[in-house]
């Protein structure tokens, strides 16, 4: 029979795999073989791979992981910010991820015209039912369902609502301001957004403005935006995730499980319980769909109507604090946005919709401007280039298999400069 063990003998010497030596000889020839493959892995990332045209941060294509950690630290879209500085608008980030800032991208990678380039969500298990992680099939019926909610006409019917919230806010703050004590703005726009649209979506507010304080709904969500680039990095890291999984797995799948409970109940709530038929809210158009080829389930509706809370609260008060933190650092903006206002309106009762579109044209180039500098959401949502032929993206061959993406705040930072 012939003697497996020969190869091993004759480069490590004879050992014995009992004795200290002979293990730390095989933990030497691992580290070797591992630090090989990895040195191949780069050189191969560096002059031989198909996107070696492209230019990028070195360490960074040969390396693949620094992404997810840069992405934990919370500064990943400053990196891609600092790649677009020094490599231009076309920038290799990764083995196999290009990021753009050509503006012809856009259409390029998210607009119509085109097969969808899947979604990608690297290390991430999603719930596929909310429309932004749904395949392309689901997604065509979702946003049928969906977008009737977000019109024009709809958003009019909406606007008692909405003022309720906004008069509220108003209010609160008039409080504040006559105790001359500093008021804390995020917490306030927060509680305002997700008290307005859960209003809108579930037909029931958070009480957050009436209360003044944070509730179980905002302090989830929160946890959960906090925990997701941590999951991410932990995914990419088997030994890392296993850990994690270890210690923290059971209390994240219950506050996950706990929170589309609640998320769940206040969904049937609305759509079988309701108090208020037809009031115009999202959930109304959404259950219109009922009965049509676009139709939406009720496990849909809930999943959809959970996203439609993060999407439509955290992300209007994180542009609300933005705007509001560069108008304090521009004084000059500021008065002119405020004359502005004073001028429009003599009365809180005057300020509507589409007399604030018509009669305010600095506050909405402030509010345009707080969208480029302070994007509520600074990372690219992936796409994954389909296999078989390459494609064109703003005018630069991508092959299959690779991740596309653009950055807004790397959009925006180069803007600035």
């Amino acid at each position: 029979m012939a003697d497996l063990s020969r190869p091993f003998t004759t480069v490590l010497g004879e050992f014995n795999l009992t004795s200290w030596q002979g293990v730390g000889r095989v933990t030497l020839a691992l580290t070797l073989l591992v630090f090989v493959r990895l040195c191949t892995i780069a050189v191969y990332n560096l002059y031989f791979h198909p996107l070696r045209h492209i230019p990028g941060p070195p360490l960074w294509i040969a390396v693949n992981g620094l992404r997810s950690l840069y992405k934990m630290r919370g500064i990943l879209e400053f990196k891609y910010a600092e790649f677009h500085e020094k490599y231009g608008e076309v920038v290799r980030v990764n083995a196999d991820e290009v990021a753009f800032i050509r503006p012809e991208a856009w259409k390029d990678i998210y607009g119509h015209g085109h097969a969808e380039f899947p979604k990608h969500f690297p290390g991430l298990k999603l719930d596929t039912k909310k429309i932004v992680f749904s395949s392309s099939k689901d997604h065509f019926r979702y946003r049928r369902a969906m977008l009737p909610a977000f019109s024009d006409k709809a958003l009019r019917l909406q606007e008692p609502l909405i003022r309720v919230y906004i008069d509220l806010l108003v209010k609160r703050l008039r409080e504040h301001s006559d105790t001359g004590k500093p008021v804390n703005m995020v917490r306030w726009y927060n509680f305002t957004t997700f008290d307005l649209i859960a209003d809108l979506a579930y037909g029931t507010p958070l009480q957050g403005l009436a209360d003044g304080k944070s509730n179980a709904w905002l302090d989830n969500i929160g946890n959960i935006i906090k925990l997701l680039p941590i999951m991410a990095f932990g995914s990419m890291f088997p030994l890392v995730g296993t850990a994690m999984q270890f210690l923290a797995g059971p209390q994240i799948r219950n506050a996950e499980k706990k929170h589309y409970a609640f998320a769940s109940k206040m969904t049937m709530d609305r759509i079988y319980h309701k108090k208020q038929p037809d009031r115009g809210d999202f959930m109304d158009f959404m259950l219109r769909s009922r009965g049509q080829p676009h139709e939406m389930k009720d496990d849909e509706l809930a999943s959809n109507a959970d996203l439609i809370m993060l999407a439509g609260s955290e992300t209007t008060a994180t542009l609300l604090s933005g705007v509001t933190y560069w108008l304090l650092k521009t004084p000059h903006a500021l008065k002119k946005v405020t004359e502005e206002v004073r001028q429009a309106f003599k009365s809180d009762e005057e300020i509507t919709f589409d007399d604030t579109r018509a009669k305010l044209p600095y506050m909405m180039a402030c509010l345009q401007e707080g969208l480029r500098i302070f994007p509520p959401l600074p990372l690219g949502m992936l796409r994954i280039v389909p296999e078989g032929p390459p494609v064109q993206i703003a005018g630069v061959t991508i092959p299959g298999n690779v991740s596309i993406t653009i950055m807004p705040m790397s959009y925006s930072a180069l803007e600035s400069n």
